[in-house]
């Protein structure tokens, strides 16, 4: 069976899905966006946690190349004195390198892609005490050890351009740009440790080392132009400044007779070394001031993306809430309508009907007007209006079909109760007609035939009796004074057809105020007449009585084949509250006879199985009934 939906459940399911998709929409539009302005804030904090040390690094490690290429062509101890001096600050550096560039803020600032390229600089960083190895031993020539102090360079560039991945294009360009112009420096800076390396010693070159630095010379050039290339007029200015300026014209006089293998007696160790110092140290100016440039435009762009973002994110924010407002509202307000709508109609199945049922049992009388009042509109929704309406209009129906029904019963009811009363009184006449003509007889015969006669009648008038109890009267017959139990039980027995079975037990002295005895002696009859028509013909009927602490109890028990477990709880059902009066249920007449006098006088009866295999009635007589003292004479009706 489908489980139970409530209304605001399942309109809330219909707004909760599309709402949930639009935040998930705006928390992934906003994610994007604040992503992208978080990346451009990382740029400043990878420059100055790693790209300023790597970059500091790389220097010193190409002043270590310069000094290496020098000890390697001469050998000398004043060589390798300022080659471990180089060493030390390159350590230094390296030391700085790895504190700066292992902190949480500049790991969590990295991409995986940066982290890649991170691993791969710190890789050429640990390969740097393998290289000075093999330089103490001398144990490697020029180009070579070009090659290998190229590593961390060329790594360090790799992890530069990974961290300047950004959706800005125009500052990625300009990122890339002065990358370019660094690597082109750098590739200056191994020019000099190479022809260093050969002036040092002769003023001549091999072919493999020619045409290692033309290789060099040709790619500076190359990465100069690309990076001078896209560069913005601002950011040009200090390069334009290195171009035009004397060390730069002299450096390029020098390097193009070096590359074609001619230098000449005028390009000594000394004058190459001076001017490898003068233009590094200019180069490196103008790089530095178009590094700062360019890392402090980062965040101002960052600050208007975020700028962006917070607008969008308020404004889509704002738009959400105020859907999931209006949404929840209106389904809130249509919910309060249909619950209030279903409270009215609970109220009038659960509560004003039952009540006017029962106020018609009671006989009182009803105004539909008052009991059946139209439903109130729980609110302005159209639909749940007309229902309203439709509500109104069932339950005044419903109301005024009670009423109709509350009539209909009570006159038929009293149709009932005149006839039996009709019949009650010619049956009393009878009844004195009889006793007179017994008094008067002397004929054994004819006086049996009177007396069967008398005892016939008396259970004619038990059942017209029977017949006002059931349409709510009460018999006409009452008793002055207290009668005995033992009395009202013979009594009782009288009205049964098939008495000679019934054996009335002896019992305490105990005695019912007289203005319950007619009504007992009718529970009992009908109870003994069950017991006698429900059992063997050759069975007794035993009738036992005996007080008990909230009254006195009285068993009447047969013999005959019982009930099972279920008909016996649904007789004693009926027995505790005994249903209206069907017309159309004449099924065991006796019994609702006996729950209706029963719940009168608040006489509780109870069936239950006999050990003997037939059914036993115990009926419990409460103290209020009972006379306060044992009476031994009953009075007559």
């Amino acid at each position: 069976m489908t489980a139970s939906r409530s209304v605001r459940f399942k309109i809330s399911m219909l707004l909760v899905i599309p709402l949930i998709s639009l935040i998930a929409l705006w928390g992934f539009a906003a994610t994007i966006t604040v992503g992208d302005s978080l990346s451009l804030l990382n740029v400043r904090t990878l420059y100055e946690e790693i790209g300023n040390p790597g970059d500091k690094l790389v220097r010193s490690l190409q002043r270590e190349h310069l000094l290496a290429a020098e000890y390697l062509a001469t050998g000398s101890t004043e060589a390798r004195e300022l080659l471990d001096d180089q060493r030390r600050i390159t350590d230094d550096d390296r030391q700085l390198m790895r504190r700066s560039s292992q902190t949480n803020q500049a790991q969590n600032a990295m991409s995986l892609a940066m982290k890649a390229r991170y691993d791969d600089v710190m890789a050429a960083v640990d390969g740097i005490d393998d290289l000075r190895q093999d330089v103490n031993a001398r144990r490697i020539d020029l180009v070579t050890l070009n090659q290998r102090f190229s590593w961390l360079p060329t790594a360090m560039q790799a992890l530069i351009n990974s961290m300047t991945a950004t959706n800005n294009l125009e500052l990625y360009q300009q990122s890339r740009s002065l990358t370019m112009i660094g690597f082109s420096i750098d590739h200056m800076s191994r020019e000099f440790a190479l022809a260093a390396g050969l002036l040092v010693v002769a003023n001549r070159w091999e072919e493999p080392e020619r045409r290692l630095f033309v290789q060099l010379a040709t790619k500076r050039e190359f990465l100069f132009e690309q990076g001078m290339a896209e560069l913005e007029p601002e950011l040009r200015v200090p390069f334009e400044q290195l171009i035009v300026s004397d060390v730069y014209r002299r450096f390029q006089r020098m390097e193009a007779r070096l590359a074609a293998g001619t230098p000449g007696a005028d390009i000594t160790y000394q004058a190459w070394r001076q001017a490898a110092v003068d233009l590094e140290k200019i180069a490196r100016e103008a790089l530095d001031s178009g590094g700062v440039a360019l890392a402090s435009r980062g965040e101002p762009a960052a600050m208007a993306t975020f700028a962006r973002a917070g607008v969008a994110g308020v404004v889509g924010l704002a738009a959400v809430v105020l859907s999931v407002f209006v949404s929840f509202r209106s389904a809130a307000a249509i919910s309060r309508e249909l619950a209030a709508l279903r409270s009215a109609a609970q109220e009038l199945a659960e509560v004003r009907l039952p009540r006017v049922v029962a106020r018609l049992r009671r006989g009182e009388k009803v105004d539909v007007a008052v009991e059946a009042p139209p439903l109130e509109p729980p609110g302005t929704t159209g639909e749940v209006r007309d229902v309203a309406a439709a509500f109104s209009v069932v339950q005044h129906t419903a109301v005024d079909v009670a009423v109709d029904q509350a009539r209909l019963r009570e006159s038929i009811g009293e149709a009932l109760r005149n006839l039996a009363r009709r019949s009650q009184g010619l049956l009393q006449r009878q009844l004195k007609l009889l006793d007179a003509m017994q008094r008067q007889t002397e004929d054994t015969e004819a006086l049996e035939d009177l007396f069967r006669l008398d005892h016939l009648t008396t259970r004619m008038r038990r059942h017209a009796e029977g017949l006002i109890v059931l349409s709510g009267g009460t018999p006409g017959r009452t008793y002055r004074n207290p009668v005995p139990v033992a009395d009202t039980l013979q009594g009782a027995v009288a009205e049964v057809e098939d008495y000679q079975r019934v054996r009335v037990y002896p019992m305490p002295d105990v005695a019912v105020q007289g203005a319950v005895v007619t009504d007992l002696i009718h529970l009992f009859a009908e109870l003994i007449e069950n017991a006698t028509a429900y059992s063997p013909p050759h069975t007794e009927v035993s009738i036992r009585g005996e007080s008990v602490a909230k009254g006195f109890a009285v068993e009447v028990e047969d013999r005959g084949l019982g009930m099972g477990e279920a008909e016996i709880e649904a007789i004693n059902r009926r027995l505790a509250a005994p249903p209206e009066f069907n017309l159309s249920d004449t099924d065991r007449l006796g019994l609702v006879v006996v729950g209706r006098l029963a719940t009168r006088h608040g006489v509780r009866v109870e069936l239950r199985p006999s050990p003997f295999g037939g059914t036993t009635a115990i009926v419990l007589i409460p103290a209020d009934v009972l006379a306060p003292e044992p009476v031994l004479e009953g009075a007559g009706a």
